[in-house]
């Protein structure tokens, strides 16, 4: 986990575990942006099963984040950054 200093915006990295399109990935980014403490969720360069998730922790959680995406019925994890 990733805190900007000065600022509540944390970065957490969401693995998803199982393997989807590249457009179904997109769709779970879009859910998380759903999110108003979201600031940003895109898919990571790092990998295709990893959303990169940046967010306020004043007014959520990584376990809210992940459970945006496990409420689809997606098996995900945070694991930091």
């Amino acid at each position: 986990m990733e805190v900007h200093h000065g600022t509540s915006i944390v970065d957490i990295l969401v693995h998803v575990d199982e393997s989807f399109s590249p457009e179904y990935m997109a769709k779970l980014g879009d859910s998380v942006r759903g999110d108003e403490c979201v600031v940003s969720a895109s898919v990571s360069l790092r990998g295709p099963r990893l959303i990169c998730v940046t967010y306020n922790p004043a007014c959520t959680t990584s376990a809210k984040i992940v459970q945006r995406i496990t409420s689809q019925g997606v098996r995900a994890e945070a694991i930091g950054l």
